[in-house]
């Protein structure tokens, strides 16, 4: 059911608009029905085609509502729709779900897009997917972030950048605060952020721009760091892989190296499970697996080996990038078990130079150059440090000063996929560990954690154990409202894999460690078992 009623905007632009319509609105206009009760009162079908508000922060107007019925685990839930125009180069859509009075729990759900941004989160499968089932109790909002372009060229407007950055989540969770009390007849009792890759910077960016925005935030595999990812992938990995075809990693070969790693490290944790459990342990580097005669997919070349050490060796690329920080940290062990190798460092093709962290240092080379046809292969990166800079200082949430959100009682979620082959986990210990130094150990240990999962790639997919299966967002609450700290927690292999074929049988189950601990077997007890493992740091 779709409806689309005059904006705020467009009525108070037309005084006889206004006038002619004043009477109609005046039950709805401030969500209320003819009892003077709130929208929420009624049937989302009755209410949502007919809601407006008056007036809603940051200039911004309502331009339709739609009521999308109840699908799987999905309620039923009334969606207004808007947009804030920042600058002619920037304007925010944005989305906010009503569930029924009878189901909100009280509480918002900001969601945090990825990439680059230019979408409506909360209307993406993989996003209602990943943000767990307890999310559907809340008032959930999301927004493109300030463009629907594709690419990064909108990245020349400092407005566009801050919106993508931070401000658009505030803004949007404003309108959405406002909304909700309107729509209720009560303002939220708590407000949350969930988020991965780029929806998880923006968690943590909200807690280092707007301090008192959320009570809790879940920053998963968060990107902190963009421009060093950018400038320091570009001119070493990418450059390497894609510089000659023997270089690159078909999903054969790729495959024969993950079985080969997977033998050498797999029993490092105490257990030969397909798992990667003690990574930092794990030095393996293929040599044996040098092809003696004819490249085939039973043998790796010397560049292709060359390429498997690249993505675990540190880069360090001289350009000076937000926090004075350079270089950029290499990747997790078990990322080739996932699809993330292919996804991110190889693509589909050698030809088609589509791995997503190719596809991003080109976009940011572009950007930099002020050339649509610049080549990743013969950029610079050390001649462009002014304009990096410029958007890392916009964009990169690395400001280890959080002692505003830790002191409005805030509290931090990270959560890593120790295999993740697009943002490194070891980037944000390396940020997390800048904020112990700051605030002190004991401070952080009382509002942050970082989790992590072996053998889980950035996809969310891989040997290991499924991370939606922990609901993160359900453990921030446990955490913000009874003060039960996410040490406990257990994350579940189910099968069948997808949530959305029917019933699942759990088939593993392991603890969720925090980081550098991970699941150890104890030598005895059902290897299926969560009880069978202890958090180790060795």
């Amino acid at each position: 059911m779709l409806s689309t009623p005059p904006t705020a905007g467009t009525a108070s632009g037309h005084p006889a608009l206004l006038a002619a319509t004043l009477a109609a609105l005046a039950l709805t206009a401030c969500g209320g029905s003819d009892s003077g009760a709130p929208a929420a009162s009624q049937p989302l079908a009755q209410a949502c085609p007919a809601y407006r508000t008056a007036t809603l922060p940051h200039g911004a107007s309502i331009t339709r509502t739609e009521l999308r019925a109840a699908e799987g685990l999905l309620p039923e839930v009334c969606i207004v729709r808007g947009e804030i125009v920042s600058s002619p180069q920037s304007t925010i859509h944005w989305a906010v779900e009503l569930p029924a009075g009878a189901v909100w729990n009280g509480k918002t759900l900001t969601v945090g897009g990825g990439a680059f941004d230019g979408f409506i989160p909360t209307d993406d499968p993989w996003y209602q997917h990943i943000i767990g089932a307890s999310a559907h109790s809340y008032v959930k909002m999301s927004s493109d972030s300030g463009h629907l372009a594709p690419g990064f060229a909108w990245g020349a407007s400092d407005v566009a950048l801050r919106n993508h950055a931070f401000d658009a989540n505030h803004f949007v969770l404003e309108v959405g605060t406002a909304i909700a009390a309107d729509f209720y007849g009560k303002r939220p009792a708590r407000r949350y952020h969930i988020g991965h890759s780029n929806g998880g910077r923006s968690a943590l960016a909200a807690t280092q721009n707007y301090p008192k925005d959320y009570d809790g935030v879940v920053a998963m595999e968060p990107a902190i760091s963009q421009q060093a990812h950018q400038t320091n992938l570009g001119p070493t990995l990418l450059r390497h892989v894609f510089s000659r075809p023997e270089n690159w990693l078909s999903p054969a070969k790729i495959a024969l190296y993950a079985k080969a790693e997977t033998a050498a490290c797999d029993a490092l944790d105490g257990l030969a499970d397909g798992i990667i459990g003690n990574v930092a342990a794990c030095n393996y580097l293929p040599t044996e697996l040098l092809c003696k005669g004819a490249d085939s997919d039973s043998c790796l070349t010397a560049g292709q080996i060359e390429s498997v050490r690249l993505i675990y060796a540190n880069k360090d690329v001289p350009v000076t990038l937000s926090q004075g920080a350079r270089g950029y940290p290499g990747y997790g062990r078990g990322g080739a078990a996932t699809s993330d190798w292919e996804a991110y460092v190889f693509g589909p093709s050698f030809a088609a130079r589509d791995s997503f962290n190719y596809m991003a240092a080109l976009a940011a080379a572009r950007l930099v150059e002020g050339n649509p046809a610049a080549d990743l292969l013969q950029h610079d990166p050390t001649r462009y440090q002014a304009p990096y800079l410029r958007l890392a200082n916009l964009i990169d949430a690395t400001n280890p000063d959080i002692s505003a959100f830790a002191d409005n009682g805030g509290k931090l979620l990270i959560w890593y996929g120790m295999g993740d082959a697009c943002v490194s986990v070891y980037r944000t210990a390396e940020y997390l560990d800048s904020v112990r130094q700051r605030l002190g150990a004991g401070k952080v240990q009382g509002f942050a954690r970082m989790l992590t999962s072996p053998s889980i790639g950035h996809n969310l997919d891989g040997p290991g154990t499924d991370p939606v299966s922990i609901d993160l967002l359900a453990a921030m609450d446990a955490w913000v409202e009874r003060g039960s700290a996410p040490d406990r927690l257990v994350a579940t292999r189910y099968e069948p894999a997808d949530p959305r074929a029917g019933k699942q049988t759990p088939v593993l189950q392991r603890p969720v460690c925090e980081y550098p601990k991970f699941p150890r077997y104890d030598g005895k007890g059902d290897p299926a078992k969560a009880g069978s493992f202890s958090c180790s740091a060795v």
